[in-house]
């Protein structure tokens, strides 16, 4: 006699990462890993652990009979984040600072890990490991609601889902506009601004300036901090405007500048990020 067993597999838990700096908002900065105690507390419960992009979701046997006093009792489960992008800080709105651990818990009734909407500086603190990590602990199973002798509504409260939201930095844009143009003699005359008028966004122009290869650029600083993000929201453009009644587009659609260029200016004790422009 032959019997056939098919293994339907469940969803239990996701723990997901996002970031306003990434046009989708998926934020594959991090790998996860768990530890030591965790790792074997899953495998004696026979959980598989899969890694996607920006989450890892544990899964279940779904046909596995949990309804057993040996399964009871809270469970205690602790992940690591490990950052593996060196450019983390210079976009996202945390501590300017390496060697950093961000502890992230779960908060009854709510998916966020976190108790603002985003990751905030209040649960940031140094660390002795290089780089930036990050610490997860979550308790689940607390009244045998999903595994031992009272989980038959199990079903009805998987899948967990928890999810970690970090801000994009807001730092003050520069523009540096340079090269051979004509245009260049009418600096005075050239403006960078964003055509809507809602919520417009503008800058200030501050003069030629020396740029590192030892020629003439003209500088453009924005009026307000700016968010970075991945690709623009918002279309800046280079005109030259000499009266009123005339506006001349010499670039449609400026680039949003590399956040690698992202810098702390102690003296006036802010970020900058600067992009160059050749015309």
């Amino acid at each position: 006699m032959q019997i056939n067993y098919t293994v339907q597999f469940q969803e239990l838990l996701s723990i997901s990462i996002f970031h306003g700096y990434y046009i989708h908002n998926k934020c594959g900065d991090f790998s996860f890993e768990m530890s030591k105690e965790t790792s074997q507390l899953l495998g004696e419960y026979g959980v598989v652990t899969k890694q996607e992009t920006n989450k890892i979701i544990l899964i279940i046997d779904a046909n596995k009979d949990f309804n057993h006093f040996c399964y009871g009792g809270a469970l205690t489960l602790t992940f690591y984040l490990k950052n593996k992008n060196p450019q983390f800080l210079n976009f996202t709105e945390l501590p300017f600072s390496s060697n950093q651990q961000i502890d992230f818990e779960h908060i009854p009734g709510r998916e966020l890990l976190h108790t603002t909407d985003l990751v905030s500086i209040d649960i940031c603190r140094e660390s002795s490991e290089a780089g930036i990590i990050g610490k997860i602990s979550l308790c689940i199973n607390k009244e045998n609601e999903l595994f031992g002798l009272d989980s038959a509504q199990r079903n009805k409260l998987l899948p967990i889902k928890h999810s970690i939201q970090f801000k994009e930095r807001n730092v003050f844009w520069k523009y540096f506009i340079y090269g051979p143009s004509r245009y260049m003699e009418e600096a005075d005359y050239l403006y960078i601004y964003e055509k809507n008028q809602k919520d417009s966004i503008s800058f200030n122009s501050k003069g030629m300036v020396k740029l590192p290869n030892g020629k003439d650029g003209l500088l453009f600083i924005s009026e307000n901090s700016l968010p970075l993000k991945e690709r623009p929201t918002k279309i800046l453009g280079l005109y030259l405007n000499k009266n009123k009644n005339t506006e001349n587009q010499l670039i449609k659609s400026l680039p949003c500048p590399n956040p690698t260029s992202v810098h702390y200016d102690k003296k006036e004790d802010k970020f900058f990020v600067q992009e160059f422009i050749f015309i």
